[in-house]
C-alpha cells in the first residue's frame, strides 16, 4: 500500500478516536474507576449475572434508603458501605473528627461492612460492587480487594450514572444556562440508563441482614 495513503488513513483514524473521546459525556460512566479492584461495565455485569454462574454476586453498597426509594437491580444484594447520618454539617464543618467538603447530611462508614462480607461471601467469590455512580463502589471494591477478596469488580457508572455535564467546555456552559438536565443523573450511563431490570420491590433475601432482626 502507498505510504502516503497509509499515513492519511492513520491520521483519519487518530482523528476519529480523538473525536470519540471528546464526545464522551463529562462525569459519565468512565469517571470513577477502582485502583486495586478490577473495573467492569454495567452491561458486562448483567451478562455475567444472567448466565447463572455460581459464586457471582452483585452487591449494592448504597444506603438502604436509596436501595428502597430510588430502586435497585432485581438481583442486587444490599450491603451498605456507608450510612447517611442525621447530622447536617456545612462545608468546612467537622463531622466525626473530619473536616467536611460538602454541605449536606453526612455519610459515615458502616463499621460492620468487612465482617459482614467475610461472613456471607468467600474469598474467591466474584463480587460486583455497585453504588449510585462510583463514589462509594470505588473505595468499597478497593477495600475488599485489600482485605482478602480475590475477584472484586467496581461497576463503572453504578445504578444512576454520573451527573450530566455535556460533551465539552462550551456545551457545559450552555447546559448550565439552558438545560434542565444539567447536573442530573440518568443521562450518561448506569444500570437504569441502559434499561436493565430494576425494581422498587424489596426481596427479603436481598436486603441487609442485620435490618431483618
Amino acid at each position: 500500500m502507498n505510504r502516503k495513503i497509509e499515513m492519511k488513513q492513520c491520521g483519519l483514524f487518530c482523528c476519529l478516536v480523538l473525536v470519540a473521546v471528546l464526545l464522551l459525556p463529562t462525569g459519565g460512566v468512565f469517571a470513577k474507576e477502582a485502583k486495586i479492584a478490577k473495573n467492569i461495565s454495567v452491561l458486562e455485569v448483567y451478562d455475567m449475572v444472567v448466565n447463572g454462574k455460581s459464586g457471582v454476586y452483585l452487591i449494592d453498597v448504597r444506603t438502604p434508603g436509596e436501595y428502597q426509594q430510588i430502586g435497585h437491580s432485581e438481583m442486587a444484594y444490599n450491603v451498605p458501605y456507608k450510612f447517611l447520618s442525621d447530622k447536617f454539617v456545612e462545608k468546612g464543618g467537622t463531622f466525626r473528627g473530619k473536616k467536611m467538603s460538602k454541605t449536606r447530611y453526612q455519610y459515615y462508614k458502616n463499621p460492620d461492612f468487612l465482617a459482614y462480607m467475610k461472613k456471607y461471601y468467600k474469598a474467591d467469590d466474584t463480587l460486583l460492587i455497585m453504588c449510585r455512580s462510583g463514589n462509594r463502589s470505588v473505595p468499597a471494591s478497593d477495600f475488599l480487594a485489600e482485605n482478602g477478596f480475590k475477584n472484586v469488580f467496581n461497576v463503572i457508572g453504578g445504578f444512576e450514572g454520573g451527573k450530566f455535564k455535556g460533551a465539552d467546555k462550551r456545551e457545559l456552559e450552555l447546559m448550565k444556562k439552558y438545560s434542565q438536565h444539567y447536573g442530573r443523573r440518568g443521562f450518561t450511563g448506569g444500570w437504569k440508563y441502559y434499561g436493565l431490570p430494576w425494581t422498587y420491590h424489596l426481596n427479603p433475601e436481598l436486603i441487609y441482614g442485620p435490618h431483618k432482626k
